[in-house]
C-alpha cells in the first residue's frame, strides 16, 4: 500500500511537471509567433508557420494540441480583462455624460424663483436654445460620418484581437495532413499567399532541403494545379467564385525548378568531389 501510494505521488509529480512544462513552451512559441506578426505581419507569420512541425516532442516552435490549448485558453482570459476594462470604461463613461447632460439643462431648462423646482420651460427661439440644438445637430452628423475603425483602441483590445488572429491562423494550419500530401498541398497555400518569389523559394528551400524526392512530389502538384487552372479557364464561373491564378501557379513552378536543378547541380558536384 506505502508503496503504490509512492508511486502515484511521483506520477502525479511528473504530471504536473509535463503539463507546466507544455505551457511553458506553448508560451513562448505563442510569443515568438505575436512578435512575427506584430512585426512582419501576416505573410511573415505564414512564413514562419510554413516553416514549422508538427509534433508533441515538447519543443518550441512546434504545431501541437497544447499550443492550441493555451491560445484558446489565453483567448479567454483576454476577453475577461477586456469585458472587465469595457465595463470600468461604460461606468466612467456613463458618469462623464451624466454630468454632461445636467450642465447641459442647468443651462436650458427654466427654474421657477419662488418654489426652486425645475420646470419644463425649453424655448425653441432662445438663442442659447437654438446654439445648443445645432451644436448638438452637428455633433451627432460628424458622429454618423465618421467610419469605425477596424482595428481597436485600446491595448487589452488589440491583444485580445492578435491573439484571435494567430489562432485562428494555427486552426487552419492544423487543417493540413502531416503526411507528404499535406505538407505539400499547405506549402503551395503559402506560396500562393506570399507577395514575392523571395519568400516562395526561401520557404520551399526549407522545407524540401536537398530531397529531390520531395521536390519532384511537389513539382507534380504544381504542375496538375496548372493543368486543372488551364483545363477549366474557358468555364463561366459565378462572379464570387474563386478561381486559381494560373499566372501565379507558373511562376511558382519555375520557383520550385529553378531551386530543384541548383540542388541537382549541388547532389552532382558533391558526387565528383567525393569519388575524386
Amino acid at each position: 500500500g506505502g508503496h503504490y501510494q509512492e508511486m502515484s505521488k511521483v506520477r502525479a509529480f511528473l504530471e504536473g511537471f509535463r503539463r507546466a512544462e507544455d505551457r511553458r513552451v506553448a508560451r513562448d512559441t505563442t510569443t515568438m509567433l505575436l512578435d512575427k506578426l506584430v512585426t512582419e505581419g501576416i505573410q511573415g507569420l505564414d512564413l514562419t508557420l510554413g516553416m514549422m512541425s508538427k509534433g508533441d516532442t515538447g519543443e518550441e516552435g512546434e504545431l501541437n494540441d497544447s499550443l492550441l490549448a493555451f491560445l484558446n485558453d489565453a483567448v479567454r482570459e483576454q476577453e475577461k480583462k477586456v469585458g472587465q476594462v469595457n465595463m470600468v470604461g461604460n461606468e466612467n463613461e456613463d458618469e462623464e455624460i451624466q454630468e454632461l447632460e445636467e450642465d447641459i439643462a442647468s443651462g436650458v431648462w427654466g427654474i421657477d424663483e419662488e418654489s426652486g423646482e425645475r420646470v419644463e420651460t425649453l424655448d425653441p427661439n432662445d438663442p442659447s436654445v437654438k446654439k445648443m440644438l445645432k451644436e448638438e445637430f452637428e455633433k451627432e452628423a460628424a458622429i454618423e460620418s465618421v467610419p469605425k475603425p477596424d482595428v481597436p483602441d485600446t491595448a487589452p483590445e488589440q491583444l485580445l484581437l492578435l491573439l484571435k488572429l494567430l489562432r485562428d491562423r494555427i486552426n487552419v494550419e492544423a487543417a493540413f495532413g502531416n503526411d507528404e500530401k499535406g505538407r505539400n498541398l499547405k506549402i503551395l497555400a503559402y506560396c500562393l499567399q506570399f507577395a514575392t518569389d523571395q519568400q516562395r523559394e526561401q520557404l520551399i528551400r526549407k522545407e524540401y532541403k536537398t530531397s529531390l524526392d520531395r521536390l519532384d512530389s511537389f513539382a507534380e502538384l504544381v504542375a496538375s494545379s496548372i493543368e486543372y487552372a488551364e483545363s477549366t479557364s474557358y468555364q463561366l464561373k459565378p462572379a464570387k467564385s474563386a478561381t486559381l491564378n494560373l499566372n501565379l501557379l507558373k511562376r511558382i513552378f519555375d520557383v520550385v525548378r529553378r531551386v530543384r536543378d541548383d540542388q541537382a547541380l549541388r547532389a552532382s558536384t558533391a558526387g565528383v568531389s567525393t569519388s575524386s
